[in-house]
């Protein structure tokens, strides 16, 4: 992890941003992480070593811009995910309408069926197609078995 952060830290130096020990714990955060973080979840995890939220924020926000991390908007709520190092271009997230739970869907066919839909839209309508986001919602299996008992 700590190469990661190096270049996470390369990156962000680059761009002239000052690295505080606040921002690599934010990072730190990221990279640990393998969920869908709202900056109030950031916060609870740094809040202990007198991390403010605003600072949550405001590094969310560098992050975001450098492409390091990618906003998820679900309704009214926006999530993050670690977009670099990820190894996941294109997936699917799910979004469980009970317990609120988001994680990802990696299915190589779905994938592969989305490629071939981007594909048609860029041809039919003469475009090209940047980026994808989709969310499925639902209700996930653990909550679907607790509805069960």
């Amino acid at each position: 992890m700590n190469s990661k952060v190096s270049m996470i830290e390369d990156i962000l130096r680059g761009k002239n941003f000052k690295l505080t020990s606040s921002r690599k714990e934010i990072i730190r955060i990221f990279l640990g992480s393998d969920k869908h973080l709202k900056p109030e979840d950031v916060y609870e995890l740094v809040k202990a070593k007198g991390i403010s939220l605003p600072t949550v924020y405001r590094t969310i926000d560098i992050l975001k811009r450098n492409q390091i991390i990618e906003e998820i908007s679900i309704g009214k709520h926006r999530y993050y995910e670690l977009k670099i190092f990820s190894g996941k271009k294109l997936h699917i997230h799910f979004k469980c309408d009970v317990c609120g739970e988001i994680f990802d869907i990696d299915d190589q066919k779905l994938v592969m069926d989305l490629i071939d839909i981007t594909s048609n839209v860029e041809s039919e309508y003469k475009v090209e197609v940047e980026d994808l986001l989709m969310v499925l919602h639902g209700v996930c299996e653990k909550c679907k078995n607790k509805t069960i008992i």
